[in-house]
């Protein structure tokens, strides 16, 4: 193999692929980058999987002699990285070695024949939907999955629901629910779960403006951008109707307030709150406060806002999932509440939902006395 690249664009896509390979494997290929060269159709094609997500990334390149060889996922985009030039030759000059010059720097890095990759099979979708902003749909949703430690695949998922009105994300962790309208043109009728590990990885590989072909085939969804190709296996299961909780909602109770004032006031009682994070919110004419206490103290600060139809008593709820959704927006939020404490904000193309938490015990002893 002999091959004539530009660094900075082989090192975007060693970058790119190295996300899908594997810390450990029991195999010392799995564990690399496939790199192909094509002298045919002048194209250098790198090649990465961890059996559920596959990336594989190709360019442009003066390929006098075609081959294939697996390198360590982890030297290879760091080699790349300190070439002192933009002029990169890759060659084969001796079996199992790979040697990589630029300038005056050379390596020569272990490397396998390409044929003991265990190359996935990659077939193209019949139907492909074009997608974009994916990036931000990840953002909007991440937070709210399960995490690893949860029992059921669905949960660590983000459901995307292509409609009539285009796609829509949702996740959920039993406690909170996130819905995030995503590419308005992307419009068909498809439901399905992706691991959020897998969205996170496509999410770190995009800008919003890139627009991918998304399809299924098989048990896995594509996206492909004409350099990229990114798949990941899908997840079946029943998800919960987190639509449903939208709907049948009944708001008694709602405060108008500026998110960046909410959020600094839940900082600052954040930080004696208990271990699981429970802080309290009471509410006044004027404005709602916002408290928490432990073995440390008590901590609290109010916030100004527009209070309609207050509750007489205090509502609990976890500060650490409420600042994660919080932090994603920007201006005036309302928080509308039901009977029971159940909190849902409508902001834009974001829905959120999170469920209160037990009064602590001497709060609630109080109150049933009272």
């Amino acid at each position: 193999m002999l091959v004539h690249v530009k660094r900075d664009e082989l090192l975007a896509i060693a970058a790119q692929t190295a996300k899908a390979a594997p810390k450990t494997a029991t195999s010392e290929a799995v564990l690399g980058i496939q790199v192909e060269a094509d002298s045919r159709r002048s194209m250098l094609t790198l090649t990465a999987t961890n059996y559920e997500i596959v990336i594989r990334a190709s360019m442009g390149a003066s390929v006098e002699q075609s081959g294939s060889v697996v390198i360590s996922a982890a030297l290879f985009p760091a080699a790349i990285a300190s070439l002192p030039e933009q002029d990169v030759d890759l060659e084969t000059e001796h079996p199992g070695q790979l040697t990589i010059r630029s300038g005056h720097a050379r390596f020569r890095l272990s490397a396998l024949s390409g044929d003991k990759y265990p190359m996935p099979e990659l077939p193209f979708p019949d139907d492909t939907l074009p997608v974009s902003g994916l990036r931000s749909l990840a953002r909007n949703t991440l937070f709210a999955v399960a995490e690893d430690g949860v029992p059921s695949p669905p949960m660590k998922c983000v459901r995307l629901h292509v409609g009539p009105d285009g796609l829509k994300a949702s996740a959920s962790n039993g406690f909170c629910i996130m819905e995030a309208d995503g590419d308005k043109q992307c419009k068909g009728q498809i439901e399905l779960l992706l691991p959020a590990r897998s969205l996170k990885v496509l999410a770190s590989l995009s800008n919003d403006s890139d627009v991918y072909e998304m399809g299924v085939t098989g048990k896995s969804l594509v996206f492909w951008s004409g350099t990229l190709l990114f798949s990941a296996r899908l997840v079946e299961g029943k998800f919960p109707n987190t639509s449903g909780v939208f709907e049948q909602f009944k708001c008694q109770y709602s405060v108008h307030l500026d998110a960046a004032e909410f959020i600094r006031a839940l900082e600052v009682a954040e930080s004696v709150s208990e271990s699981n994070h429970r802080v309290e919110l009471t509410f006044g004419e004027h404005e709602i406060t916002v408290s928490a206490e432990s073995a440390c103290g008590r901590s609290s600060a109010p916030v100004k806002a527009l209070v309609l139809n207050a509750p007489k008593q205090p509502f609990y709820y976890n500060s650490r999932k409420l600042l994660e959704y919080l932090r994603l927006e920007k201006e005036k939020i309302t928080l509308e509440f039901d009977k029971f404490g159940l909190l849902v904000v409508r902001s834009g193309s974001t829905r959120y939902v999170q469920s209160p938490m037990r009064a602590p015990v001497q709060a609630a002893e109080t109150g049933k006395a009272a």
